[in-house]
């Protein structure tokens, strides 16, 4: 009832901080950009779209009478292309319609996420809810709601993700997981692609591959070459666009130690690769044992986001499906899990209360942002998890685990 009560009066405040968002600050968010790039897809620009010199008129005169440097568009191009419908409306409707959606979105992955865990017995419905509004309630799903970010689609392919797997249906979920990763921000499915190749399951790969190339074809039905290539360049030039400190991957690590400098991106380089390598292990972890599957993907999950060379406190709604099957699971297993279930819950709640020290404070001294340290310690969680089912002493006790077993193994009978 507590983690209820407590879980639906942050997701309240949210709402309520967004509703008392001003037209000044909607045309500060981020979803400008996207507006700005829908906008140029609309009017047949899409071919040179990431162009500073059609964008940033658009965009002064967008946000007119306010003044405020041009915030380039640098999602894919795809996603100016899904957007461009509500450029027909003004600035401000389309902002609250877009970031409302992006929030139901979060929403449906953490239900969907709840539903497709694994649960020895019957998982009360109060239960569920509570699971359910404890992984909304992050940092990541009020970042999203405020500024108009994309995070709502990655969330829920995510989610669909882990429901497909679950269901073993693993060329579906490739395509999701490719679709949605590239639809909007691909830089957050590193650790996620390289744990599908740890895995090595046939029809999981053949199915990204699908959906990726499905995705890049219709970028280039809709965007030309050009539009693709611009895409591409753009991502180059967005290196020092943003504070390095700020970000809550490990970059941000590396920036509040070394600055923007040369080195802060290397180091950073570095452990990203380190980051993707482990992710890819927890993928072969699965493969090996399929019941490890909700640590797992948890642990590439939060991987993913500390290898992308650009991870918002907005990102961090991706985490909430992630979340949500993995309480789900504990919760269902009762007074057994009681330990790891009150680990689970501290580092998820760790998370967002750094995030919020973050944002008020600028940066934790010496070290840095807070938040890409907790993602570390989720991580090690996970992997720790992982190793102990390794050990033997986590295995499936009963006829409904023993049958998902079978279904993610894709075995018969």
């Amino acid at each position: 009832m507590l983690a209820t009560v407590a879980g639906l009066a942050v997701v309240l405040v949210y709402l309520v901080l967004w509703s008392e968002v001003s037209p000044r600050l909607i045309g500060r968010s981020d979803f400008t950009n996207t507006y700005v790039g829908a906008t140029l897809v609309r009017e047949g620009d899409g071919a040179s779209m990431y162009a500073p010199a059609l964008q940033a008129p658009l965009h002064a005169r967008l946000i007119a009478p306010d003044r405020e440097g041009n915030l380039p568009y640098d999602a894919a191009p795809l996603a100016a292309v899904v957007a461009a419908p509500l450029t027909l409306l003004g600035l401000d409707t389309a902002y609250r319609i877009w970031s409302l959606l992006q929030f139901l979105l979060i929403a449906i992955a953490a239900a969907i996420a709840v539903r497709a865990a694994p649960t020895e017995v019957h998982l009360r419905r109060d239960q569920g809810l509570a699971v359910g509004l404890v992984a909304l309630a992050c940092l990541g799903t009020g970042s999203t709601l405020l500024l108009g970010q994309w995070d709502g689609v990655s969330a829920l392919g995510l989610a669909l993700f882990y429901a497909c797997l679950r269901g073993g249906r693993m060329g579906t979920a490739g395509a999701i997981l490719a679709v949605t990763s590239l639809l909007a921000k691909p830089h957050l499915a590193l650790g996620l692609a390289a744990f599908v190749l740890g895995w090595r399951e046939r029809r999981l790969l053949v199915g990204m591959l699908a959906g990726g190339v499905a995705t890049v074809g219709a970028s280039l039905l809709a965007v030309g070459p050009a539009g693709v290539a611009g895409f591409l360049g753009s991502l180059g030039s967005q290196v020092n666009a943003w504070p390095l400190a700020r970000m809550v991957s490990l970059i941000g690590i590396t920036g509040a130690l070394f600055g923007q400098t040369l080195a802060a991106h290397l180091l950073a380089a570095a452990g990203s690769v380190v980051a993707i390598l482990v992710a890819g292990l927890l993928g072969m972890a699965v493969r090996k044992r399929p019941y490890r599957l909700e640590a797992a993907l948890a642990g590439a999950t939060v991987l993913s986001l500390l290898a992308s060379p650009h991870t918002g406190w907005d990102d961090l709604a991706l985490l909430v499906p992630a979340a949500a099957w993995s309480l789900t699971t504990l919760v269902a297993r009762g007074a057994g899990a009681g330990c790891l279930t009150a680990a689970v819950a501290g580092i998820w709640l760790a998370i967002s209360l750094a995030g919020y020290l973050d944002l008020a404070t600028g940066a934790a001294a010496p070290l840095g942002l807070l938040t890409p340290w907790m993602l570390i310690a989720a991580a090690v969680l996970a992997i720790g998890v992982c190793r102990r089912q390794q050990a033997g002493t986590e295995r499936p006790a009963s006829p409904l685990l023993l049958r998902d077993v079978r279904a993610l193994s894709g075995g018969a009978g």
